[in-house]
């Protein structure tokens, strides 16, 4: 058993090809994203104003939902890209980790939809918020094992201290949303909107001869 994990810490693959496919997959969510918000059809009411803003207002919570999931996965996209650039190689290791982080970023369009279509069942808005709290500690395991094992020497000892323990807020976020769903299910989208943006952009690390 010792030895399978071994297999894994091994190579010095190039970052390029991963931080290509990983910007593919990002773009792929956000467009998936777009794509479960549908024109209303009117009928026989084609021309009538209030009819069409009746149906434009009944899509508000779709609406929502699609906002709220682009904002984090572009909040994942940009610490994602920060986080690269922190490591000096890839091995086999963090390409698993990248790659089953991914896979559940690709997830993400269904919980969106779902949220959107029954905003007013706990079930699925809460659903919405387990889904971040898992695609965000993944995240997390992610960011630990490149700092841990394959931090550019430069970077070395420039981290934000506590940086991993303070990560675990966005978690705590998006599951406080989950069980807000079952009180009342718009404090969930309330929370949901406000959790990314303590994150919002990447906690500043630079290399140690650049700091004064």
């Amino acid at each position: 058993m010792e030895q399978f994990f071994k297999r894994f810490a091994r190579g010095e693959l190039r970052l390029g090809r991963i931080e290509a496919f990983s910007d593919g997959v990002f773009a792929i969510v956000v467009t998936l994203l777009v794509l479960d918000l549908h024109v209303p059809s009117l009928g026989d009411h084609a021309k009538n104003p209030a009819e069409l803003g009746r149906q434009l207002l009944a899509l508000l919570p779709q609406f929502l939902s699609w906002i709220i999931s682009f904002v984090i996965v572009c909040k994942f996209w940009l610490n994602h890209h920060h986080l690269l650039g922190l490591a000096r190689h890839a091995n086999y290791a963090m390409v698993w980790l990248n790659s089953i982080f991914l896979m559940f970023q690709s997830f993400v369009p269904f919980p969106t939809a779902l949220m959107g279509q029954y905003p007013a069942n706990p079930l699925a808005v809460s659903l919405f918020g387990a889904v971040m709290a898992l695609n965000t500690v993944l995240f997390i395991a992610l960011d630990a094992y490149i700092r841990r094992n394959l931090l550019k020497p430069e970077f070395i000892g420039s981290q934000v201290p506590h940086g991993i323990t303070k990560a675990f807020v966005g978690p705590a976020g998006y599951l406080l949303g989950a069980g807000l769903a079952w009180v009342n299910p718009w404090l969930s989208f309330l929370c949901y909107l406000i959790t990314p943006w303590f994150y919002i952009t990447p906690p500043a690390a630079a290399p140690i001869e650049s700091q004064a």
